[in-house]
């Protein structure tokens, strides 16, 4: 094993220990969120720290479909939680304006 694999293992096993904790579906919902955040990554289009809460806060009872970077902020597709789906824009400031809102409730 070389030095440089060593310390990325030591540095990972660190990181992802706190994640043993958690239940299966919460893990399932995370790595979904860690997909999507590392295609926007891919595009220079990070989310905010305000965007993030914003985004694990509907994540707790939403399962999150597809986050996507668009002018004026993240638009954010969810579905569960009582709705067939959800979408909205999250400014870069953690405010979703009204007007591009979108969701159809289950019955």
């Amino acid at each position: 094993m070389d030095f440089a694999a060593l310390q990325w293992a030591k540095k990972w096993s660190a990181n992802l220990t706190p994640f043993l904790n958690l239940k299966p579906d919460e893990l399932d919902k995370l790595s979904r969120l860690l997909a999507e955040l590392s295609r926007l990554q891919a595009q220079n289009t990070p989310p905010t720290k305000a965007q993030l809460q914003i985004i694990l806060q509907h994540l707790h009872t939403k399962q999150l479909d597809l986050l996507e970077a668009v002018k004026g902020g993240l638009m954010v597709h969810f579905s569960g939680g009582g709705f067939e789906y959800e979408r909205f824009l999250i400014r870069e400031d953690g405010r979703i304006p009204n007007h591009k809102y979108e969701g159809k409730r289950t019955v």
